[in-house]
């Protein structure tokens, strides 16, 4: 029997309501890193004055590191860092001074995050798919199994960035497959 209003109201409800409650809690309980957190005023080193500052009103000169400095340049970027260099006081380029790696830790940190919220969110929204679709209360069931779809979707696009393309291929056809299996199975009956 189709569906009257007042119980697709209820189904959009309650798949909505539910996929953010869970998404939130897990928010509450695991904190999503933030940028400010690796990567501030403190992060970064202070431009302070290493060589007399060039004459009033002259641009500065073009910076050319020694080969050992751009050596050292080279493997801060490779590392995925992001080069500091000492400054005059009117903040002209002076020499390498160090390698911040605040980007990178908080890049880390991100994936890492994203990797464990898939890995936790994902299979909630599995079983409650499962649960939605075998309940008997057809509206409350129907609003578990699209509130499922909708946390398979969202913990799966938080982590695809970070996939490579074989898990990229793989997930979604795990996911696909088990949805596929599930309605059929219960569509025959």
């Amino acid at each position: 029997l189709p569906m009257n209003a007042k119980e697709v109201a209820m189904v959009v409800a309650i798949s909505v309501l539910s996929a953010f409650f869970i998404g939130l809690l897990y928010d509450a309980i695991i904190q999503e890193p933030k940028y400010e957190d690796f990567c501030n005023a403190t992060s970064y080193r202070t431009k302070y004055t290493y060589a007399p500052p060039e004459p009033a009103g002259q641009p500065c000169t073009m910076y050319q590191p020694s080969t050992e400095e751009q050596e050292k340049i080279n493997q801060c970027y490779n590392d995925k860092g992001n080069p500091e260099f000492n400054m005059s006081s009117n903040g002209c380029q002076r020499e390498f001074a160090e390698c911040n790696y605040c980007n990178k830790y908080y890049t880390e940190s991100s994936e890492r995050y994203s990797r464990n919220l898939f890995a936790v969110i994902a299979p909630i929204g599995f079983i409650l798919v499962v649960f939605g679709v075998y309940l008997a209360a057809e509206v409350i069931g129907t609003g578990f199994m699209f509130s499922g779809i909708l946390l398979l979707i969202y913990s799966t696009m938080r982590y695809f960035g970070n996939m490579s393309k074989i898990l990229r291929v793989l997930v979604i056809g795990i996911e696909l497959f088990l949805l596929l299996l599930i309605s059929w199975k219960k569509l025959r009956k």
